[in-house]
């Protein structure tokens, strides 16, 4: 995996990290991280997209001498003449794994590779699981508007907000939704935005907002709500 993601991502092999978790005599889980300074985002945009992950079996697949599509054992490298029985420099093998060489088997892996080259990631901002944060943000959503958003959020397996209705105490605003994280108010508008006094605080709100550091979107029950996710995917991440 970490050498799929290496080649879809185009780092250099000192620019990712993986670690077995919690012990390397105990691996439950692999943690991966980008070790070079600053980074690339590449593990971010792993999650934004839902199909890379999908995208990243495969190639893993591939580079273990197997079929993506129906699981094949192609045996050996292309343009190699020699089988691949448990592993080889060509698939797992590495000058950074030599203490593992012993340990390592394509073969055990392939059936994970093939469960994992059919998944659609699904992500929350919270700790709590996307379908329990979606469930909470519907709770506090104020108007049928507003549950039509999440939904259609939902339907295409968007980026959801972090927060709903949340106060912003120095703009006295409470925006229909946050991305906190990336300081995004999201703007959920009925008809009653185009009366003349509502558009002029939503103006002055708006302004507020990006006095203090926010990005202000506005979905107008009129507007092109794809057309909008389209314009802003480091926010909205990329439909399914």
């Amino acid at each position: 995996m970490k050498s799929a993601i290496q080649i879809k991502y185009q780092l250099e092999d000192s620019g990712l990290s993986a670690e077995p978790l919690p012990s390397p005599k105990i691996r439950k889980m692999i943690l991966f991280y980008e070790s070079a300074e600053g980074g690339a985002g590449v593990l971010r945009r792993l999650l934004d997209d839902p199909q890379a992950f999908a995208d990243v079996a495969q190639l893993a697949l591939q580079l273990c001498h197997f079929d993506p599509q129906t699981g094949e054992d192609k045996l050996h490298a292309e343009g190699v003449d020699e089988n691949c029985e448990a592993a080889c420099y060509n698939c797992l093998m590495s000058y950074y794994n030599q203490m593992e060489h012993r340990l390592l088997d394509r073969k055990t892996i392939r059936d994970v590779l093939m469960e994992l080259s059919g998944v659609v990631a699904k992500t929350s901002p919270s700790a709590l699981s996307r379908e329990e944060h979606l469930r909470r943000l519907h709770n506090l959503c104020q108007s049928d508007l507003e549950h039509e958003w999440l939904d259609f959020m939902e339907q295409r397996n968007l980026t959801l907000p972090s927060h709903a209705q949340k106060l912003v105490e120095s703009c006295h605003t409470r925006p229909d939704f946050l991305y906190e994280k990336d300081c995004v108010a999201i703007y959920v508008d009925g008809p009653h935005h185009d009366f003349a006094s509502r558009k002029e605080r939503d103006v002055s709100q708006a302004e507020c907002m990006e006095d203090i550091g926010y990005t202000v979107v506005r979905f107008d029950v009129k507007d092109d709500w794809e057309g909008i996710i389209a314009k802003h995917p480091h926010i909205f991440g990329v439909k399914s």
